[in-house]
């Protein structure tokens, strides 16, 4: 996809990837609209990215709330006409063993992370389709292809949001509309601070940022992992289910002790 000129709606846009990747596709010559929960933070990047020449629409949008996602999308469509490019990026931590969770968060978790993901895509598809034309980037995890211990909520969402894009990449295949799943790796961010986690093992966060802007790019679909050899491992559970199950259990054993 050509980039300059293209209208981008980016979720979740008020820091980490999506704040990188809205500055990405901004020098690329888009016009983006950033959308999350902090508005201060939202304005602040809009009035950064338009002392640089870039057109930008800044609105407070909670993903977990129908009528936010609603007005989003005529904002949106009253601004520019169209929407090119979705990049659902809005999500949370979630963290910790089951038990110990409280349900309302549980809750809370799945409406951000796969429900907003599902209604955000509902909302934004109708002008799509009437364009032949479009993408639609869903930001996953890791997580969401192999089963993590400790993040087992958290996990089975982006799983979740895996599974959705790969079959709406399907089913659109014939209208001109992609569907990509981006999968980082462990990555240091303001919602994801990685304390406990050493440097050498982090990806990035521009890096993310830089791959989903090349998704559109290249038009790639309809799933990527940052860094690549992540994908090795879903190589091996696939491959050899009892000795990848046989290993996560040593993990788990040895992060117990």
């Amino acid at each position: 996809m050509e980039l300059r000129d293209a209208v981008v709606v980016i979720t979740g846009a008020s820091s980490g990837f999506g704040e990188l990747a809205a500055v990405r596709f901004a020098r690329a010559g888009a016009r983006v609209t950033v959308a999350a929960r902090r508005e201060d933070r939202l304005l602040e990047l809009a009035e950064r990215l338009e002392r640089a020449g870039s057109t930008v629409l800044a609105v407070r949008c909670d993903v977990t709330e129908r009528s936010d996602i609603d007005s989003l999308r005529d904002r949106v469509l009253d601004a520019f006409g169209r929407c090119d490019v979705l990049v659902n990026n809005a999500g949370i931590a979630g963290a910790g063993p089951v038990e110990h969770q409280d349900p309302g968060f549980l809750e809370r978790l799945i409406r951000t992370n796969l429900l907003g993901v599902v209604l955000t895509t509902k909302a934004f598809l109708p002008t799509m389709l009437e364009a032949g034309r479009g993408h639609v980037v869903n930001v996953a995890s890791i997580a969401g292809r192999l089963a993590t211990p400790g993040l087992a909520v958290y996990g089975a969402t982006k799983h979740a949001v895996v599974a959705f894009s790969e079959a709406l990449n399907y089913e659109l295949a014939s209208s001109g509309i992609l569907v990509t799943t981006v999968n980082p790796w462990l990555s240091k961010t303001e919602g994801f601070p990685q304390h406990q986690t050493p440097r050498w093992l982090l990806v990035d966060a521009d890096r993310v940022a830089r791959v989903i802007v090349d998704v559109v790019r290249k038009d790639i679909a309809p799933e990527i992992s940052v860094p690549r050899w992540p994908s090795a491992l879903q190589a091996f559970r696939v491959l050899t289910p009892p000795l990848y199950r046989w290993g996560v259990g040593v993990a788990v054993r040895r992060f117990r002790r």
